[in-house]
């Protein structure tokens, strides 16, 4: 008896180490009604088309001041334009860092993957460790880090 005992300890340690392994799937987005960065994105395109419009009113109303109006105006309108399409550019990545859901493109990459854990099906931000379950992410042949 003893000595099955000693071949059962020195085979099958007493400490067990189990993780938890999970594999990682795609999640779908789902989009409802109109983010504010959509909204912020109009609003720079309607700047930009309200100052053409009054820099051409500006050239042809005023012969003498309306060329340096016209300037002004085409410069105010640009400037607006850029620093709103900036604050919707950080709007997205805002929302991309905490997970929630975006309209438009973040300007690089044109495809994005989410991917999810197998185990807890929240969106994975590692992709060696879920962050929700603590599951240690196993990598498939086919899938791309």
């Amino acid at each position: 008896m003893r000595l099955a005992l000693d071949f059962l300890r020195t085979e099958f340690p007493s400490e067990l180490v189990l993780t938890l392994t999970a594999n990682r799937t795609e999640k779908r987005r789902l989009r409802r009604g109109t983010g504010l960065e959509t909204v912020v994105d109009m609003t720079a395109m309607t700047i930009l088309i309200f100052g053409a419009l009054a820099a051409t009113a500006l050239l042809f109303t005023f012969t003498a001041w309306g060329t340096f109006g016209s300037v002004a105006a085409i410069a105010a309108a640009s400037l607006h334009w850029l620093l709103l399409r900036c604050v919707a550019e950080h709007l997205r990545l805002q929302k991309k860092i905490a997970g929630l859901d975006f309209e438009g493109q973040i300007t690089g990459p044109y495809e994005e993957i989410i991917w999810s854990c197998t185990n807890c099906e929240q969106m994975l931000h590692s992709a060696e460790r879920c962050d929700s379950c603590g599951a240690q992410i196993v990598h498939d042949g086919n899938s791309v880090h």
